[in-house]
């Protein structure tokens, strides 16, 4: 019996290349691959108008069908109409209990922090954060700390990300857009008010110290990891590289300039007598995230890892991000890519076997 699986993204043609790579191998385990939007699901019949990858011809068809048993979510929600449309059908595909999601997401930023922040092992590897309730309180947090990063509670891609620093009674604030990084300075509270108002536009931001960053050829640099399950349920690590900003770039987000480039590239500019330190300390971080988030949140199919390396060596969790990309391993690992492409689907019969298990 086929299991069927449906590739969901808010924008038709969106990740249609990942998607057909993933199709090209589901007949070795017997799915059927269907790709939709979130609009295409007639809201009556509950029919979907969408595609089916066609594996005698190798191509995708239109085609009407049922709405498929497993879904594999990769809905990116921005503010404009689309996303907000969007979210609503996606929730209520998630309750339905003859649908099940490869993985269900985290929620945000703050309360992924929270949820780490509790935990006895993960807590001291991430920096303090905290939500911007007000202007005065982020000025007075300013006062505390040399600078500040401030982001989107919601973001992804490093967009709405501003480093802050107090300068005598002038304030610095620099984001970066593309590859160029802006810096204004206020040199009074009411100018910074009234920018940073406009800025946020009534958004959830939360604030962090700045981190020096080791330097990784005199620029900014983060680890980025990518796991996910495959036909056993279990995490395994498909990728790992670095993301290597400009000069003075703010964020390391590929959409923002940075460049990819190998781990190893990285551990002969660590210190020998570091050296190893790092490297464990990443692969614990690495091994104990995904249980701590699955004991408190929905279960997940992958996840992003975004970590740093302070001028001292100690470790911080950056970012946890339940829709990666899959740059890190197109890029530093493309021996990897065929696993990635059969992972979606073994641990797709891996779902469908638990739950008739179950069921029996």
């Amino acid at each position: 019996m086929m299991i069927s699986l449906g590739f969901l993204t808010i924008h038709p043609q969106q990740e249609v290349e990942y998607v057909t790579e993933i199709a090209k191998h589901a007949s070795e385990f017997s799915i059927e691959i269907y790709r939709f939007t979130p609009f295409n699901i007639h809201p009556n019949t509950e029919n979907i108008e969408g595609f089916r990858y066609d594996l005698q011809q190798k191509k995708w068809i239109e085609d009407s069908f049922l709405l498929p048993s497993f879904i594999y979510d990769r809905c990116f929600y921005r503010k404009d109409s689309l996303s907000k449309k969007a979210r609503p059908i996606v929730n209520w595909l998630k309750q339905r209990e003859d649908v099940t999601f490869l993985g269900h997401g985290l929620p945000n930023k703050l309360d992924v922090y929270e949820v780490i922040k509790k935990d006895s092992y993960l807590s001291s590897y991430i920096p303090p954060t905290t939500p911007i309730e007000s202007l005065e309180q982020l000025v007075q947090l300013l006062r505390t700390n040399d600078s500040l990063m401030i982001k989107p509670a919601n973001g992804s891609q490093g967009k709405g990300i501003v480093k802050l620093r107090q300068r005598g009674r002038e304030i610095e604030a620099s984001y970066q857009q593309n590859d160029i990084v802006n810096t204004i300075l206020f040199s009074s509270f009411q100018e910074f008010k009234n920018w940073f108002t406009k800025t946020t536009r009534d958004v959830l931001y939360i604030a962090q110290p700045h981190i020096s960053f080791f330097p990784y050829e005199r620029t900014p640099f983060d680890i980025r990891l990518l796991l996910q399950k495959g036909n056993d349920g279990a995490w395994k690590e498909i990728g790992r590289g670095i993301r290597q900003g400009e000069r003075d770039s703010i964020v390391t987000n590929v959409s923002s300039g940075a460049s990819i480039v190998p781990f190893e590239n990285l551990l002969p500019r660590i210190p020998r007598v570091h050296r190893q330190y790092v490297r464990d300390e990443i692969n614990t971080i690495c091994k104990t995230i995904p249980s701590v988030l699955e004991n408190h949140f929905s279960s997940l199919f992958e996840l992003g890892i975004d970590l740093c390396i302070s001028r001292d060596f100690s470790i911080w969790i950056l970012d946890l991000n339940s829709k990666p990309g899959r740059k890190i391993v197109m890029e530093t690992a493309p021996e990897q890519k065929e696993v990635m492409y059969k992972n979606v689907l073994s641990y797709c019969v891996y779902l469908a076997n638990t739950l008739s298990y179950r069921k029996e």
